[in-house]
């Protein structure tokens, strides 16, 4: 996605009167050469992806090493024990990071975003959100082009490989993208998407803001 700075999303929002996440949607269309209607259609396929990976989640599957597999369960044990130190919501979250690597690991269908490795970290942000009915699926859509145009900005500046950058790549930049995600959702200005993102970077990456 030819997204290659803050400062460009910046532009195209002035010149447009357009919001964060429809300038990432039109620079999609404009991509592909497809409608906005069928580029909007595409990321819900993918948000359905995501909500599936949690679904179809079981405790007894192993990755083919037999070290992975059933500790997503096991937070769900814990958080029903409603003694969390973390409270509900954050409980929800972790469960469902592990939910989602778990899949991965055992081969199951994930939605790489940015990339397979760190495939639990937006579903983990925004599954329990949308399940608590904070937010509906067309909020949660946008925020999905939120994240994808932090990722992309990111992916141009500096990388979200973990080959090259270690797991920290992967992972923090999805955290990048997943923070961006939930103040969309939640209505926050471009501000503060990009401050949020921002922040997440620099306590993942120790990049501070420099990728953005």
């Amino acid at each position: 996605m030819a997204l290659d700075s803050m400062q460009e999303i910046f532009d195209k929002i002035q010149a447009g009167r357009k919001p964060f996440w429809q300038v990432v949607r039109d620079t999609d269309v404009e991509e592909r050469q497809v409608t906005a209607e069928a580029s909007f259609e595409k990321m819900h396929a993918t948000w359905r992806a995501m909500v599936e990976s949690v679904d179809t989640y079981r405790a007894d599957r192993r990755s083919v090493s037999g070290l992975v597999g059933g500790d997503a369960q096991r937070m769900w044990d814990y958080a029903a024990q409603q003694e969390t130190l973390c409270g509900p919501y954050l409980q929800e979250v972790i469960a469902t990071a592990l939910c989602v690597a778990e899949s991965n690991a055992c081969m199951h269908r994930i939605v790489a975003a940015p990339t397979a490795g760190a495939c639990g970290v937006l579903p983990a942000v925004l599954v329990p959100l949308y399940r608590r009915g904070t937010v509906d699926e067309e909020a949660i859509v946008r925020a999905l082009y939120v994240a994808a145009g932090i990722g992309a900005v990111v992916g141009y500046r500096a990388s979200i490989s973990g080959a090259s950058g270690g797991c920290q790549a992967e992972v923090g930049v999805a955290c990048s993208m997943a923070a961006a995600a939930a103040c969309q959702a939640f209505g926050y200005n471009i501000h503060q998407i990009e401050y949020a993102a921002e922040v997440s970077l620099e306590h993942h990456l120790g990049l501070t803001c420099d990728p953005i």
